[in-house]
């Protein structure tokens, strides 16, 4: 796993995406993975360290947006983008509203959610990017 100092919350109830998310992620971030917000609430400990949270807004129980004032509250440097394929006029006006930073329509790609994610933690543009690393680690791996 390359040097991963900064954090990265995948909050998605989906097995398969949470799965992808962070198999995906941890090639250049610490990625702590989550199939509910209770879960997240009951064992992630608030933290003053930077984080971002990938959020999805359709999960079982407590929504992404209702999580977004809990992590407000807990995580002071945290940032949250908030995925959905639910998105329309009225759930992007309610994700601002509640203060999250960034949102992306599902289906997105995996570059376009580490490019969002350098942008929250003040990072320049990955290089190479995640796909170049993955390939470079498979051709290590063959060597």
């Amino acid at each position: 796993m390359a040097d991963a100092p900064h954090h990265v919350v995948v909050v998605e109830d989906n097995i398969t995406t949470n799965n992808l998310l962070r198999d995906w992620l941890k090639l250049a971030y610490h990625v702590t993975c989550f199939l509910d917000a209770e879960s997240l609430r009951k064992l992630l400990p608030a933290d003053d360290q930077p984080v971002v949270f990938v959020v999805d807004y359709n999960l079982p129980g407590e929504d992404g947006l209702s999580l977004q004032a809990h992590l407000q509250d807990g995580f002071p440097a945290g940032k949250t983008i908030l995925i959905s394929g639910l998105f329309d006029q009225e759930l992007t006006q309610r994700a601002e509203d509640a203060g999250v930073d960034a949102t992306l329509s599902k289906p997105f790609t995996l570059p376009t959610l580490d490019e969002k994610i350098r942008e929250l933690l003040g990072l320049p543009p990955s290089k190479p990017n995640l796909v170049e690393m993955t390939k470079e680690d498979q051709q290590v791996d063959r060597g």
